[in-house]
Parts: C-alpha cells; sequence; structure tokens
C-alpha cells in the first residue's frame, strides 16, 4: 500500500502542474463569465419587444359587450405585462400600413400586426377576422431568432381569447361555436428579408431551416482544433522525449522553414480532417433538423438566403486560418513541453478557446450578441469560420474579410514567435533550464544568502 500511495503522490504531482491548474481555474472563471454574458441575453429577450399596429382605426368591432379596439387590447396587455402606461406609447407604435416597412425599419420594430380591411366587417357578420403578423427579418442567434415570432403568436392569443369574451353575449348570433371561441385568424405572416417581402414565413422558420449551417461549422471547428492541437503539441513532446527534435534542428535548415513547413502540413492536413467531418455531420444534422418547420417547407435558396461557390470559398479559407491560428498557438505551448506526458496538459488552453466561441455562436451568434461579447469573438481568432456562414448568409462579406485579415495577422506571430523560440535553449532545454530564467533563479538565491 505504501508503494501504492508513493506512486499515486508522482502521478499526481506530475500532473497536477501550475500550468494544468491555472487553465483549470481560468476555464472556470472565462465559463462563470460567459453564463452570465448569455444568461443576460436570454433575460433580454424573454422581454416583450417594441411592437407596431397598422390598419385599425376603421375595424373597431361593436359587440354586446362594447366596442373593441385593438390598439387598445394591444396598450393593455404591455401594461399588464408591467410596462408603465406613461411610456406605453415607446413600446405599442401607430403605424401607416401603406408605408409599413420603412416604418418598422426607422423605429427598429422587429414585428408588427396588421388587421386587415374586412376585419371589422368579417367579425360582426360571423367570418374570422384576420390580423397579419409582419417582421423584419434580422441576422441573430438561435435565442433571439424565435422571439419576434413566438411573441407575435402569443399577443394574438390573448387578444383572441379578450374579443371572444366580448362577444359570449352575442354567441347565438352565430353558427359556429369555433368561431366564438376564437374569431381571429392571426395565420398570415409576412416576412421582410433585405428588404423584400415573403408571405408565410416567420423568423423562427428561418433561423430553424438555417441551425443544421449554423450549428456545423462551429462544432467542426471546435473538433478539429482539439483534435490537430492535441496532435501537434503530441508530437512536439515526443519529440523531445526521443531526441528526434534535436536531430531535425542541427540540419542546415532555416529555424522558419521548419516551423512553417510544420504548420502548414498540419493545417492542410487538418482541413481535410474539417471537410471530411464536414460532410459526415451534415447527413447528421441534417436527418435531426430535416427542411420542415412548422409544417412547412422552408426553401432558403428562394429567401436569398444560401452561399455561392466564392461564399463557400472564403468559409474553406477561414477555416484553414483558423486551424494555423490553432496550430501556431500549439507550437509555442509545445515548445515548453518537456516530455510526452506535460504535452497533453498543454491543451488545455487551446480547448478553452475553441469551445467558448462555439456555444457564443450556437447561442447567440455575432449579430445577436452584445459589443462585449462580439469583442471576445473577434479576439478568438477560432470565432471567425464559426461566424462566417451567418455573415455570408446575410451578405456581411466585410466581417468574413476582416476575420481573415485578423487571422492572418495572428498566424504570423505566432510563426514569428514560434521562430524565435526554436532559435532559443528553450526548446531543448526547457524554461527551467534556459538560460536567463537560470540566472535569474540565480540571482534571487544570491541575495536570499
Amino acid at each position: 500500500m505504501n508503494h501504492l500511495t508513493t506512486i499515486v503522490k508522482k502521478e499526481v504531482k506530475e500532473l497536477l502542474t501550475p500550468g494544468s491548474v491555472a487553465s483549470v481555474m481560468i476555464m472556470v472563471i472565462l465559463f462563470a463569465c460567459l453564463g452570465g454574458l448569455i444568461g443576460g441575453e436570454i433575460s433580454k429577450n424573454t422581454e416583450l419587444p417594441v411592437i407596431g399596429i397598422a390598419n385599425y382605426e376603421d375595424q373597431v368591432v361593436d359587440t354586446v359587450s362594447g366596442e373593441w379596439n385593438a390598439y387598445e387590447m394591444l396598450k393593455n396587455i404591455y401594461i399588464n405585462s408591467g410596462i408603465p402606461a406613461s411610456k406605453i406609447d415607446s413600446y405599442v407604435f401607430k403605424l401607416d400600413s401603406d408605408d409599413l416597412l420603412t416604418e418598422m425599419t426607422e423605429k427598429g420594430l422587429p414585428l408588427a400586426l396588421v388587421l386587415s380591411d374586412s376585419f371589422k366587417q368579417d367579425v360582426e357578420s360571423g367570418k374570422y377576422g384576420k390580423i397579419y403578423q409582419y417582421y423584419v427579418y434580422e441576422p441573430s442567434g438561435m435565442i433571439s431568432g424565435t422571439v419576434s415570432s413566438t411573441v407575435g403568436s402569443t399577443l394574438i392569443g390573448i387578444m383572441n381569447k379578450s374579443l371572444s369574451q366580448y362577444m359570449v353575449g352575442s354567441q347565438e348570433e352565430y353558427a359556429h361555436y369555433s368561431f366564438i371561441v376564437s374569431p381571429i385568424d392571426g395565420s398570415g405572416t409576412v416576412t421582410y428579408i433585405k428588404g423584400v417581402a415573403h408571405d408565410d414565413v416567420t423568423p423562427s422558420a428561418i433561423s430553424s431551416a438555417l441551425s443544421g449551417q449554423t450549428m456545423l461549422i462551429p462544432m467542426i471547428i471546435m473538433i478539429i482544433i482539439m483534435m490537430v492541437g492535441s496532435i501537434v503539441i503530441s508530437s512536439m513532446g515526443s519529440e523531445k522525449e526521443n531526441k528526434t527534435l534535436e536531430t531535425l534542428l542541427t540540419l542546415p535548415i532555416k529555424r522558419t522553414t521548419i516551423v512553417t513547413g510544420k504548420i502548414i502540413a498540419a493545417a492542410v492536413v487538418g482541413l481535410v480532417f474539417g471537410l471530411a467531418y464536414m460532410i459526415g455531420m451534415s447527413f447528421y444534422i441534417g436527418s435531426l433538423t430535416g427542411i420542415t418547420v412548422d409544417g412547412s417547407t422552408v426553401d432558403l435558396a428562394e429567401l436569398g438566403l444560401s452561399l455561392g461557390v466564392a461564399d463557400y470559398a472564403l468559409v474553406a479559407l477561414s477555416m484553414f486560418l483558423s486551424i494555423a491560428c490553432a496550430l501556431g498557438i500549439c507550437m509555442i505551448l509545445g515548445a515548453f513541453a518537456k516530455n510526452y506526458k506535460s504535452a497533453q496538459t498543454m491543451t488545455m488552453p487551446l480547448s478553452i478557446l475553441a469551445i467558448i466561441p462555439m456555444f457564443i455562436v450556437m447561442f447567440s451568434g455575432w449579430y445577436g450578441s452584445n459589443i462585449l461579447i462580439k469583442c471576445l469573438l473577434f479576439i478568438i481568432p477560432f470565432s471567425h469560420p464559426m461566424m462566417a456562414t451567418e455573415a455570408l448568409l446575410n451578405g456581411d462579406v466585410t466581417l468574413v474579410i476582416a476575420g481573415i485579415v485578423y487571422m492572418i495577422a495572428f498566424a504570423t506571430v505566432a510563426i514569428l514567435v514560434t521562430v524565435r523560440l526554436y532559435r532559443s535553449d528553450i526548446l531543448i532545454t526547457g524554461l527551467n533550464q534556459n538560460k536567463y530564467v537560470e540566472k535569474l533563479l540565480g540571482n534571487g538565491k544570491h541575495k536570499s544568502r
């Protein structure tokens, strides 16, 4: 038992290094911050959004219980939800149905309810009165992409119940009980996408149809970066342990060539693996999500939300550069690994940097995030290929190009730092035996005497 205890203590001491402990602590802090940020986004999205209503003035329904006004009813819903009556005009706007898109865009309204021209006549004659839901589609994450659609249906449901209660006293005048309990038909929807109106589609349906594409890339990037990163760092640890690295460095080859060659080779392999994973997972995710949403088929190409050949080329380039950035980080971390075992603990920081943007992109996305999250996403190089698909689907080529430029600069700096390390004695002797560190420690021991 004493021998077992000794071995356990030895292995724990070797594995529980200051670097591994620091990595875990950093991960805990980052995930706590990330949870707070995403929680704030979720809380914000549960609030009632600003809304507009149009074509209600001449559509006041006369019932035995009095007049039913859609605008006044909508205001009451918001007031009952906790909005002060003094501020209700900042939440519920009166709109002109003839210039709906312009007014919704100017006021920043994601949703507007528009009563049909015959709403009053239809309800009073025993027909379903139609209220159309108009949306302005904006790119957003999985959370915020369904909010306005859900709110629109919920509001119409409350208005339906309200009008039904007004009409209960005149129930005998109508032949169908189903009409008296649900006199409003709110199934008609219109969504503006890039200024073009599309019937019978909602932002939630679009977000659901896009989820397969927006979820696929982040998962692939995370898997590839963690896999390739682990391989590269472990390889460097093995080279040190087997003394093959020393032989390589003695060859008449420039250190820049060695580093660049290693990174390019690993990046190409990583890209091939990534494309293979993408093809495989596209079938898997496609089988889960399908193309039917809310009983209707969403044709993204018809809505102008599809990628062309140039777009796919940009996504592939972004993926390649992100892998190159990851490998640059791995080469730097691997330079400080003493052997294969210590190299395994070096992958933790890389894993954290890959997981964080994956969660953010999948939940809130670039367009649904606040400025703080956007800064975090842009700084982490692995975020850019994760955001590229969503950006290109919405015509935001500038964001993708900016990400590519940033990743080129990041990878270049990483290569230069790695070359500097390859030219130093740290790569062979390790950090603790570096002459500068040794000198510093020696001075510290001398002073302590």
